[in-house]
């Protein structure tokens, strides 16, 4: 099983654009925030995509939950953006809550600061920021193969 996540779009349809055929053989797109108007025109472009979202601190007219729990392949992903939980400072509180919610991994975003470690025994996942507004954007690839979920940062 095969999860596009990305974030931070902050309007550059684009570069999501991109990233979606890119991973054009994605099961499902997880949708972290900040740019939800173009995630919402995704849908509307390309209705056979699986798209998991919530919103970002920017999101602000958005009634998208803030967080959100799925299973792909046996591997329970929480997901949010990440401003709730203080991740430009910490990233013990977001390890704390996905426990608690018996999520094997967080995906988050915010940071626009691409990085993947564990932290009491949560993988903590961020694609970094999928916008130029530093650069060269970038997304996360989760591969999920016999219950066991591999991560990587790939460039738009």
């Amino acid at each position: 099983m095969k999860l596009l996540v990305v974030s931070d779009v902050h309007g550059d349809l684009d570069a999501l654009e991109r990233a979606v055929d890119a991973e054009a053989d994605a099961d499902a797109v997880i949708f972290l925030g900040d740019g939800l108007r173009e995630a919402e025109d995704l849908q509307d472009m390309r209705p056979e995509l699986k798209i998991y979202s919530v919103r970002g601190n920017c999101d602000y007219a958005s009634f998208a939950p803030p967080d959100g729990l799925a299973a792909f392949g046996g591997v329970l992903f929480y997901y949010t953006h990440g401003n709730l939980y203080n991740v430009k400072n910490e990233l013990d509180t977001l390890a704390d809550a996905a426990r608690a919610r018996g999520a094997d991994a967080a995906l988050y975003g915010h940071t626009h600061c691409a990085g993947c470690e564990e932290r009491s025994g949560v993988v903590l996942f961020n694609p970094g920021a999928l916008s130029r507004v530093q650069g060269r954007g970038s997304y996360g690839v989760v591969m999920v193969e016999n219950g066991a979920p591999r991560f990587e940062h790939r460039r738009v």
